[in-house]
């Protein structure tokens, strides 16, 4: 099936090849190949990304290359926080404008109501968009493939390809391997959390000398507050401990959010020093005694703690 892909994907781009360059070169200063690869030429990428960012608020990761025409990819991960596990690939104009540039069955897209123009930009993320960062090992391999047939036409898509596979290198260097991921191609980041950016020339003439940085997007606060989902009774038996509803409700300007992520710890207090020697568990108190609860509100939002006391006594004590 991969192998009747490939074929499809090659015939189609060799098609489109003899006028596709062309196409490229009249819009640029130089021949596509020229324009994503300069022979020893040394080169800085700078990361940018907004200043004292808050999640809910409009971010952008910018990428400034010097020489100008400089081609890369960039990679940003999301090593902490709702972001962990985020992975996106950015491409700069001139690469995304050749891809587009490749067209491509229609039959290879998705969605059968999206078909039109459908090109290999397109096919690109189809393949990786949302997926496991596995998947990106599979298109660099697509890619690679075609190389075989496409590099006389298309000598620059080989240069992208060695980017991605760089890319995957940085990209296995930062995130661990059991850690489930999504990838994604040009989608700028937006979970809170520590995001580390990294960009490589896709040139392999080129000598990159930067293109590093460590940025974050902050949980809101503003208009966040979090409450006890159920009133606690001054004691419960350990049956009804089991069916109590332990949760917290969080509300953002007054909508309470219908997934929240709220981390809930349990320590018991009514043990000798009064249980400062106890550590605190995430597992729901179901046996006789006094516990105390706290909520912490995580992910996108914040606000702050909230504790409360729950006692489980003996029924025949509970009257």
């Amino acid at each position: 099936m991969l192998r009747k892909r490939i074929a499809a994907l090659a015939l189609a781009a060799v098609m489109a090849c003899s006028w596709a360059v062309p196409a490229l070169a009249a819009g640029t200063s130089a021949p596509a190949a020229a324009a994503l690869a300069e022979e020893n030429a040394l080169v800085s990428i700078r990361i940018e990304a907004t200043d004292k960012a808050v999640y809910g608020q409009p971010f952008e990761v910018k990428i400034r290359a010097t020489p100008e025409d400089t081609q890369y990819i960039a990679v940003v991960l999301g090593v902490s926080g709702q972001a962990k596990g985020f992975v996106t690939l950015l491409l700069p104009e001139k690469v995304r404008i050749l891809l587009e540039l490749i067209p491509l069955p229609a039959s290879m897209s998705a969605d059968p109501a999206n078909t039109k123009n459908f090109n290999l930009y397109r096919y690109i993320k189809q393949l990786i968009d949302g997926n496991d960062v596995s998947v990106l090992i599979r298109v660099a391999e697509e890619l690679t493939s075609l190389m075989e047939i496409l590099q006389y036409y298309v000598p620059a898509l080989q240069d992208i390809v060695t980017g991605m596979r760089s890319a995957l290198d940085l990209i296995r260097r930062y995130l661990p391997e059991d850690l489930v991921t999504h990838i994604y191609v040009d989608e700028q980041p937006v979970d809170a959390g520590n995001y580390v950016a990294g960009a490589v020339t896709l040139s392999r003439e080129d000598v990159n000398t930067g293109g590093f940085a460590f940025f974050k997007i902050a949980p809101r606060t503003e208009g966040v507050r979090q409450y006890w989902s159920q009133e606690l009774p001054a004691s419960m038996t350990a049956q009804a401990a089991q069916n109590f509803d332990f949760s917290a409700k969080v509300e953002v300007d007054g909508v309470v959010l219908e997934n929240p992520v709220v981390n809930y710890t349990y320590k018991r207090v009514d043990s000798l020093f009064g249980g400062l020697f106890e550590s605190s568990t995430t597992e729901r108190p179901t046996e006789p005694g006094r516990y105390l609860q706290t909520a912490v509100v995580a992910g996108n939002y914040a606000a702050d703690n909230i504790s409360r006391t729950i006692t489980i006594g003996e029924p025949a004590l509970l009257g």
